[in-house]
């Protein structure tokens, strides 16, 4: 119908209908622009609030699955850093803790779970980052899965050079497992001979090892992980407004 008008008043030579006609087409394609454009933004940020509830919901699970390795892990440094001193005569003590000889006794495991976050895999295989309008937020999700990524190729590398120390010196670290009521799990008591070992060289040359990948492992890997994992879930609490019950308590 428009198409027609525009022909018919060019050919009666009508130039201000011709230029009315146009404007009208050109103001339809604006507004039609306008609309779509409207509607794709809103769409965004219903997508934006959905992606951001399963965000918070991921970094729960991935904080809960971790929990109780990461602090352990995260302790175990500062009793191997302790043990080593004892070895080495650096410090007053004449016997290990039971802390500190069960630290040599795991000062081979790195093992822990670093769960992915499937709403930002999803987002991410889908293009659509730019979704989420925070731009820290979108940065700390990027950082978030660069340190993922780098603490298991650490924990990769270190797990294939580890010295289980209780397999190797079975003499000088006993094992004893038995179930621990106040935690509910079964735990492993170590017991170590200080003085068998200050008498090993071969057993110093391991434990000294064992403390400097567990070292590398903690500085390069897990308390980097462990504090982007701690930042990231504060970021998404503030953007959603969220209290969490230990910190109302506080």
């Amino acid at each position: 119908m428009i198409l027609q008008r525009i022909t018919h008043a060019i050919r009666t030579q009508n130039w201000i209908a011709v230029a009315l006609e146009f404007m009208v087409v050109v103001a339809g394609v604006v507004i039609g622009f306008g609309v779509t454009g409207w509607n794709a933004a809103r769409q965004d940020r219903a997508d934006e609030a959905d992606v951001l509830a399963r965000l918070h919901d991921d970094i729960e699970l991935a904080e809960s699955l971790s929990q109780r390795v990461r602090e352990r892990r995260l302790e175990r440094i500062g009793d191997i850093i302790g043990a080593i001193d004892i070895l080495f005569g650096r410090r007053d003590d004449e016997t290990f803790s039971m802390a500190q000889c069960s630290s040599f006794a795991s000062s081979h495991y790195f093992d822990i779970n670093t769960a992915g976050l499937a709403a930002f895999t999803e987002l991410a295989g889908a293009g659509r980052i730019g979704i989420i309008r925070d731009p820290q937020l979108r940065r700390d999700l990027v950082q978030y899965e660069q340190v993922r990524h780098s603490l298991r190729e650490l924990i990769s590398g270190l797990s294939n050079t580890g010295n289980a120390l209780p397999q190797l010196y079975p003499d000088l670290i006993t094992l004893d497992a038995r179930y621990d009521e106040p935690s509910g799990e079964v735990r492993t008591i170590s017991t170590c001979n200080l003085e068998g070992m200050r008498a090993s060289q071969s057993f110093i040359n391991a434990a000294s090892e064992n403390a400097d990948a567990y070292d590398a492992y903690i500085r390069d890997g897990l308390r980097p992980w462990s504090d982007q994992l701690s930042q990231l879930h504060d970021r998404i609490d503030r953007i959603l407004n969220i209290t969490h019950a230990e910190e109302a308590a506080e």
